[in-house]
C-alpha cells in the first residue's frame, strides 16, 4: 500500500458559546485542519488537528503550510502501515510542528485499522474502559454564569466539572470554585486549570485556598518552561498537580518524572504529534506509576474519536472526567455518524472501523475555508 494523494482542508465551526482561557483568550470557533490520505488500494485515512497559536505556536495557517511544503511531499508514495517510518520521514523534514504531524499520524492509524477491518483501539490492546466519564469545562466567567452552567450540566448527567482559572484575580477564582462546589455538592469532581497563568508564589497559596473546596487537581499552574516551579508547587500543596503545556513529547514525560514535577499528565493526541508518540509517552508515565487524563483542544469529531480510541484502551486513566466532549461545544460537527454519548459519559466505538470517523461531505463543504490537494 502507498499514499497516492493527500487532501488538506481548513475547517472552521462556530462555538455555541465563547470560551475564555488564560494565555489563549476567548475562543469563538474551531480553526482546524482535516487531512485525507488516499491510498492506491482505495482505502482513505482521515485525520484532524486543532492547533492554537498561543498554545504551542502552531496555527491553522502554519499547519497547512507545513503539510503542503514539507510534510505532505515527504509522505507521498510511502506505506501508511509503516508508522515508525512515517514519523521518521516527518521528523527528517521539520522539527516540532506536532499538530501538523498529528494530522498525518491519525490518518495513517485510520488506514491501518481500516485495512484490518477493526476498530483502532483493538490494535492498542483492546477494550479496557467501555464507558468513560466526560468533563464539562467552565470557561473563565462570572460566579453567577459559572454556577448556572455547572448546575445545568450536572442535571444533564455530568459528574466532573473543570474551571478555567488564571484570567481573573486569585481571590475571584477562589470565590468561583467555592460557589460552584456549594451549588453542585460534594459528589461532583471539580478540577482547575490555570493554563500557565501563575508564578509559584501566587500558585501555592491560591491552591491551598482552593483545596478547601475539594478540587481533585490543579492543571498547569505555572509556565510550561518552569519545571522547577512545577516541582516546587507539587511539593508544597496537597492537590495533585497536572501538566499540559509542559508535556509535548515522550522526552518531556521522562524529564517531568525525573524532576518530580507532576502527578498527572494531559494526553492530547494532536499536541503530542499523534497516537504513536502519545502511546510512547503513556508507557513512560505508566512505568513511573502516574496517571493520565485525556484532554482536548477545541476539536471536531475526528480528533475526539482519536482521543476516544486511545482512552478506551488505556489502563492508567485518572478516575475522573475526561475532556472528550469538545463537539458538544460546537454549533455543528463534520462526522457522518456522530460521537456517541450517554449523559455524562462517552461510549467506546466498538461497532466502528478505524477511528470510527467518516466525514459528512455536505458539512465539510459548508465549513471548509481553504483546500490544498497533493500532488
Amino acid at each position: 500500500m502507498k499514499i497516492d494523494n493527500i487532501r488538506i482542508r481548513a475547517v472552521d465551526i462556530p462555538l455555541i458559546k465563547p470560551y475564555t482561557i488564560s494565555t489563549v483568550g476567548t475562543v469563538r470557533r474551531t480553526e482546524s485542519v482535516v487531512v485525507e490520505l488516499f491510498s492506491d488500494q482505495g482505502v482513505t485515512g482521515i485525520g484532524e488537528t486543532d492547533p492554537d497559536l498561543m498554545f504551542t505556536g502552531e496555527s491553522q495557517q502554519t499547519v497547512i503550510s507545513a503539510l503542503k511544503a514539507h510534510i505532505g511531499p515527504a509522505v507521498l508514495g510511502q506505506n501508511p502501515l509503516d508508522l515508525e517510518a512515517m514519523h521518521a520521514r516527518m521528523d527528517a523534514v521539520c522539527v516540532r510542528n506536532n499538530f501538523a504531524k498529528a494530522a498525518i499520524d491519525l490518518a495513517c492509524h485510520d488506514l491501518v485499522a481500516k485495512t484490518m477491518n477493526t476498530p483502532l483501539f483493538r490494535l492498542f490492546g483492546g477494550l479496557v474502559n467501555p464507558r468513560i466519564d466526560v468533563l464539562w469545562s467552565l470557561g473563565s466567567d462570572t460566579v453567577e454564569a459559572n454556577v448556572e452552567d455547572a448546575v445545568g450540566r450536572v442535571a444533564e448527567g455530568y459528574t466532573a466539572l473543570g474551571l478555567k482559572v488564571g484570567s481573573l484575580r486569585p481571590e475571584v477564582d477562589v470565590a468561583r470554585v467555592k460557589a460552584v462546589r456549594q451549588a453542585v455538592g460534594d459528589a461532583v469532581s471539580i478540577r482547575c486549570d490555570a493554563n500557565q497563568a501563575w508564578s509559584p508564589v501566587i500558585a501555592i497559596p491560591t491552591i491551598h485556598r482552593m483545596a478547601a473546596y475539594g478540587i481533585c487537581m490543579i492543571e498547569q499552574p505555572v509556565p510550561a518552561w518552569d519545571i522547577e516551579g512545577l516541582a516546587r508547587v507539587r511539593a508544597a500543596v496537597n492537590v495533585p498537580v497536572a501538566v499540559d503545556e509542559s508535556f509535548c513529547s515522550a522526552r518531556d514525560a521522562l524529564a517531568l518524572v525525573k524532576a518530580g514535577a507532576a502527578d498527572l499528565f494531559s494526553i492530547k493526541t494532536t499536541k503530542l504529534g499523534g497516537l504513536l508518540p502519545a502511546r510512547k509517552a503513556a508507557a513512560i508515565i505508566e512505568a513511573a506509576g502516574h496517571k493520565i487524563f485525556i484532554n482536548s483542544m477545541i476539536e471536531m469529531g475526528v480528533s475526539v474519536m482519536s482521543g476516544l480510541n486511545f482512552a478506551v484502551s488505556c489502563p492508567i486513566l485518572f478516575p475522573g472526567g475526561h475532556a472528550l466532549n469538545s463537539v458538544r461545544r460546537l454549533s455543528d460537527d463534520i462526522l457522518a455518524e456522530p460521537v456517541v454519548y450517554d449523559g455524562g459519559q462517552i461510549l467506546a466505538p466498538t461497532e466502528r472501523v478505524g477511528l470510527g470517523a467518516e466525514l459528512d461531505e455536505q458539512k465539510m463543504k459548508k465549513y471548509t475555508v481553504g483546500e490544498v490537494v497533493l500532488p
